[in-house]
């Protein structure tokens, strides 16, 4: 935005005072707020824990897993192989529980953990004598008298055959024998994906009847072990439960935990509580989710909750079902799924409408402006499938060159306007440099004297922002889209780019990785030092973008502006290498079209200039 006779010295000193005091404001409140805060909350953590081992019984009581702790997953896993179902699909692969019928064991066999194609599967579940425990397990309770017992829980013996073994073509079938003449018999089945679904048949063949319902449970033992803290993406505990989403974050539920252990929330407190017909909740990921879906034809009690735990705080979400009759010799059958698998979009769609689970793909955080994210990542998606059907490998890297080709037409009428705009005012500088210095003592004077030369010449001098503002939730859309969605995760892109939901992983300071040194080591400036080929290239899109529109009148202002281009291309070293080529790739479309508007309205650029003083030699050898 241009102010009509520019800004006075006042203005800018103001505008530098605004950040300065707006930086000491960010740090002092990092110093001062931040780190003590978290300083108090490690201590409380600490103190927590101490507390939670100080309770536990004495060491010749415990069971050596409990002595032990959290213990190495594999380790685990061989200690009770003996007493688990191998699950083997094209999509997962891992084992079932015996104890509690517990799924605890689960990779996912079509994604790694880094872009190495060799590196180690995607672990999702882990048993919770594990570190960094994960599971999900289904249960019932019984009405007896006015008390509630339980029938089956995370630690009930079930029995299976020997040769069981779950694939998309057999199912397989635990029994539980629950005592009194009461049993329940459970079939599991898993398609080609990451759907289980849970039938379990329970078994009166006692004397009187008995009313029973369902419950199941998905928890994590602290957070993941890869887990980074990203704000602008939802991990935690999710649901929807009566067509409504609720949320609560890893953060929300610490808090809670703490909370509890200060003694300002009940023993009995629950983080959320949901009440409903059935829908679907559990624990999700950046890219992964676990959820139950329960049966959907009943209303269900659901809730989130945390606390604190010696291996880190322990994340629950779980429900009840409605309560069932059995009449003495009689059963009941109750069916509910379980999906643990990465959230991709079409899989959850797909799901959504062929098993009736409202809302499913709301597992992925569209944020409060889905109305931008939604239909930007449908256009991705599109052009990303479309491209793969031809055979290109770099399908998701051509959809946000061919998104951006979109999304440049569309607003090409109002761009238009705003670009003739601009090339007008390039052209009115002279006459308003004149002005600025004929009226320079008299600034009211000055002030009326732009307006009529913009009057006369018929210019908006605020038409330059439109492109701008376009552009703010264009930049947002692609920057949440490419975050969130698990189809840009180590989705490869023409040269040195591997993963499009990454940083480029060049630096200029060695050379681009021909200097056999790296940059990042160097302390305290090392993250600093990571500017890729991509974000240079960026900056100097900037900068020849900013040679085409009309230059501040300010001389500070100009020496601010002069800088941006550094500025933002150490900002977007940080972001996604997609987001940095989709803005790169706009730049130059808009430097090409800015440039044929302004020679369209006979103005003279400095791409014009450049060339003139090129050609001066050669004429002048002539």
């Amino acid at each position: 935005m241009q102010n009509p006779g520019g800004p006075g010295p006042n203005d800018t000193r103001n505008v530098i005072v605004a950040i300065v005091i707006s930086a000491l404001i960010l740090l002092g409140w990092e110093f001062f707020y931040n780190a003590p805060l978290r300083r108090e909350l490690a201590q409380e953590q600490a103190q927590a824990e101490q507390q939670v081992e100080a309770e536990r019984p004495a060491a010749g009581a415990e069971t050596p897993s409990a002595a032990a702790g959290p213990r190495p997953r594999e380790e685990v896993l061989g200690e009770t192989v003996q007493a688990r179902i191998a699950i083997d699909t094209a999509a997962v692969d891992g084992s079932i529980s015996l104890e509690g019928a517990r799924i605890d064991d689960l990779s996912l066999r079509d994604y790694r953990r880094t872009v190495d194609p060799n590196s180690p599967e995607v672990t999702l579940l882990s048993p919770m004598s594990a570190s960094f425990g994960h599971d999900v397990f289904f249960g019932w309770e019984m009405q007896r008298g006015p008390d509630v017992a339980t029938v089956a829980d995370a630690f009930s013996r079930w029995q299976a055959p020997d040769d069981a073994r779950l694939t998309p073509q057999t199912p397989v079938t635990l029994t539980l024998d629950a005592g009194e003449g009461r049993s329940i018999e459970r079939t599991i089945s898993i398609d080609e994906h990451y759907m289980f679904t849970i039938t379990d048949v329970v078994r009166n063949d006692a004397a009187t009847p008995m009313s029973v319902r369902p419950f199941g449970t998905v928890r994590r033992q602290g957070k993941p072990e890869d887990f980074r803290q990203n704000q602008i993406v939802h991990q935690g505990m999710i649901g929807v439960v009566g067509n409504n989403l609720r949320q609560a974050t890893y953060n929300n539920a610490d808090k809670h935990a703490r909370d509890r252990t200060r003694g300002r929330v009940g023993l009995d407190e629950r983080l959320e509580t949901l009440q409903g017909e059935a829908s679907w909740l559990g624990i999700t990921d950046h890219y992964w989710l676990a959820a139950i879906v329960p049966a959907g034809d009943e209303s269900i009690s659901a809730y989130f909750d945390a606390r604190t735990e010696p291996g880190g705080n322990d994340y629950r979400a779980a429900y009840r079902g409605e309560w069932h009759e059995v009449p003495a010799g009689g059963e009941v059958t109750y069916t509910q799924r379980l999906f643990a698998g990465a959230k991709r979009y079409e899989l959850l769609r797909t799901y959504e409408r062929e098993l009736s689970i409202p809302r499913f793909d709301d597992a992925i955080d569209w944020g409060n402006f889905w109305f931008l994210t939604r239909p930007f990542f449908a256009m991705l998606h599109w052009f990303g499938q479309l491209f793969a059907s031809w055979g290109i490998v770099f399908n998701f890297g051509l959809a946000i060159l061919a998104s951006t080709v979109i999304i440049k037409l569309l607003l090409f009428p109002l761009v238009y306007q705003s670009f003739k705009a601009m090339a007008k005012m390039r052209g009115l500088q002279p006459k308003m440099k004149d002005i600025q210095e004929r009226y320079a003592a008299d600034k009211q004077r000055q002030q009326q004297e732009m307006l009529k030369l913009y009057q006369t010449e018929k210019i908006n001098p605020v038409a330059g922002c439109v492109p701008i503002l376009l552009q703010i939730p264009v930049f947002f859309a692609l920057y949440k889209t490419l975050t969130v969605t698990i189809e840009m995760r180590h989705e490869p892109f023409v040269g040195w780019i591997n993963d499009l939901s990454a940083r480029d992983p060049t630096s200029i300071f060695n050379l681009f990785g021909l200097l056999p040194y790296d940059p990042t080591g160097i302390p305290l400036i090392g993250a600093a030092l990571m500017i890729g080929a991509w974000p240079i290239m960026y900056g100097v899109s900037m900068w020849a973008l900013q040679g085409l529109s009309p230059p501040p009148t300010d001389p500070v202002q100009k020496q601010i502006f002069g800088l941006l281009p550094i500025l933002f291309t150490f900002m977007f070293a940080g972001f996604p290498a997609g987001l940095v080529i989709y803005w790169t790739w706009s730049n130059t479309l808009s430097i090409l079209q800015q440039y044929v508007i302004m020679r369209r309205q006979g103005v003279e650029t400095q791409f014009d200039k450049l060339l003139a003083k090129l050609q001066q030699p050669k004429a002048a050898a002539e």
